[in-house]
């Protein structure tokens, strides 16, 4: 549907005007006019709503309104951001009922920046102490976030290496991320946990909590030995902004709510500034709605002006793409994207119907163990409401690794700054627990053998091993999408290997009571293959595959 209201497009607090009354009288100033009260006249009034949800039924039609529901949502309710009377007046012709959570978005965020510039001006004399690992007291800019991926990969270079994710953005930005382990630049084999940030270009502690816990990796390596523990045995892969198009026209005000990409039209490019034009702010895809697992399925739209249009296709954008890529060319046991808000800490199923994955056990004790860290709700995604096409909808049943969405704060997108240290830290029951601690638990779990499966073996120094696997990823109607995992290690300098991987087995393959396994090559560094083995491998399980041939040949 077409949001009438786009922030940017709301009349501004006008200059006080003067205005003389008859000859030689006084002049009298007269008071600016009220902003909310001319949007409100101007119909175009931006509220948070908690619309009441009190059956299942409910809830499935409001998702069909293509309304903007905010990631919150309870037993009884979800929230959504209303733009004007037309969205009121759907959500009351469709006989739903609600509370007011905030009767003016915009000046709540007007509220924020001025919360922010007290903050940081605080900061800076001493009045408060800066809490955050890298010492920041405002949001980033996009430019920020590139620059201190760039710094920390120059001022750690044994320990930071930079990544440009596959594809340029629809604008044509590069999407950058960091490698952060003990002798980074050495294909060793370690599992790997990826943090992402930022699928949702309004959601700005996103992408600042997953910078601050590679901040974090960095500044207490050697200090805290548990972090030691995990460079040592690990490789975090840090991508703090996915969506840079959307988020940059959010972040630079030029419409602050925006959610999804810039693909205006399907199929084609934007032109320079059309994604910013007004009257195309609320088109775009929802990249969160874009990946192959069960891509069209409930909680997904056809309207490509919905905040949860789901794409032409399956990985029709970019953006999407480079997390697919990404994630299929490392072993990652464990997966983390942020988003906000509403405190939950989410695992897989994302649709009621899919039923419990055959992890379910695993699964939920790792959530229930990160959540009782943070503070939030450790459920399904289909507790928030029914999703598809998310990043572990694929992920998830694409690799056996564990992916969770975390929605991050109570009530806002994007709350003062100065919430995002309570966000990482903890505050109240959870101070000195928070978000950091649920990372270290999920970082600790990547490389927890029982989590994961293990290959060994012998083979000639310097050969490199390749693990792939091609499949077809089944979407909502049945459309096999390819799909190929295809990742590398270097066998070291003693020709014993230890490669973490994945179960050989994906997840929808266990369900339906089969087993695959992993295509193990040993090839010279030109590519040239010299042996090739069928691993098969559970979760938790060890196997060893000896390459004698490849040695011999090597």
């Amino acid at each position: 549907m077409f949001h009438p209201a786009r922030w940017h497009r709301l009349v501004p607090l006008a200059i006080a005007a003067a205005v003389v009354v008859g000859a030689g009288s006084h002049v009298q100033a007269v008071a600016p006019p009220d902003r909310k009260v001319q949007a409100y006249e101007k119909a175009e009034l931006i509220q948070l709503l908690r619309i009441n949800t009190p059956t299942t039924a409910d809830r499935k039609r409001l998702n069909t309104l293509d309304l903007d529901l905010a990631e919150s949502a309870g037993q009884n309710y979800v929230d959504v951001v209303a733009y004007g009377n037309q969205d009121r007046r759907l959500l009351k012709l469709a006989g739903f009922t609600w509370s007011v959570l905030e009767d003016d978005l915009v000046g709540a965020d007007r509220e924020r920046e001025r919360a922010d510039a007290a903050y940081a001006k605080a900061v800076k004399t001493r009045a408060i102490l800066a809490t955050l690992p890298s010492g920041r007291t405002a949001y980033r800019q996009l430019a920020d976030y590139n620059n201190d991926l760039a710094a920390l990969a120059s001022q750690y270079p044994t320990k930071v290496k930079q990544i440009t994710l596959k594809n340029t953005s629809l604008e044509g930005r590069t999407i950058r991320g960091i490698e952060i382990s003990r002798d980074v630049n050495v294909s060793n084999g370690k599992p790997v946990f990826i943090m992402m940030g930022l699928h949702h270009a309004r959601e700005w502690p996103s992408g600042e909590l997953t910078m601050e816990f590679a901040y974090d990796l960095l500044k207490n390596d050697g200090v805290v030995p548990r972090i030691t523990n995990i460079l040592d045995k690990s490789r975090v892969v840090v991508v703090p902004v996915v969506n840079p198009d959307g988020f940059n026209l959010s972040r630079t005000l030029g419409y602050e709510m925006k959610r999804k990409n810039c693909r205006v039209t399907n199929g084609q490019i934007p032109t320079t500034g059309q994604c910013a034009q007004s009257s195309n702010q609320s088109r775009g895809t929802d990249l969160n709605r874009n990946y192959a697992g069960f891509w069209g399925g409930p909680g997904a739209s056809t309207s490509l002006t919905s905040e949860t249009y789901r794409g032409a296709s399956a990985f029709s954008e970019p953006e999407s793409r480079n997390i697919q890529s990404l994630v299929s060319s490392y072993q990652a046991t464990t997966l983390i994207t942020n988003h906000t808000y509403s405190n939950l800490v989410l695992r897989e199923p994302g649709y009621a119907g899919a039923g419990n994955t055959p992890d379910e056990a695993l699964y939920k004790s790792l959530g229930d163990q990160m959540a009782a860290q943070n503070g939030y709700d450790s459920q399904f995604g289909y507790e928030l409401y029914d999703t598809t096409g998310t990043t572990e909808d694929w992920s998830y049943y694409a690799t056996g690794g564990l992916g969770f969405t975390f929605e991050h704060g109570a009530s806002s997108f994007h709350p003062a700054f100065s919430n995002i240290a309570n966000f990482y830290f903890g505050s109240g029951s959870t101070a000195g627990k928070g978000n950091r601690e649920a990372y270290l638990i999920a970082a600790e779990s990547t490389i927890n053998p029982a989590r994961h499966s293990i290959i060994t073996g012998t083979g000639p120094a310097g050969a490199v091993l390749r693990l792939k696997k091609s499949f077809n990823t089944k979407t909502w109607n049945g459309t096999l999408i390819p799909d190929v995992l295809d990742t590398t290690m270097t066998v070291p300098a003693g020709g014993t290997y230890t490669y973490h991987a994945n179960p050989s087995t994906r997840p929808i393959t266990v369900q339906q009571g089969g087993t695959e396994s992993w295509t193990l090559t040993c090839e010279r560094p030109t590519g040239q293959v010299l042996e090739t083995r069928q691993v098969t491998v559970a979760r938790g399980a060890s196997v060893t595959a000896n390459l004698t041939t490849c040695a011999a040949a090597f």
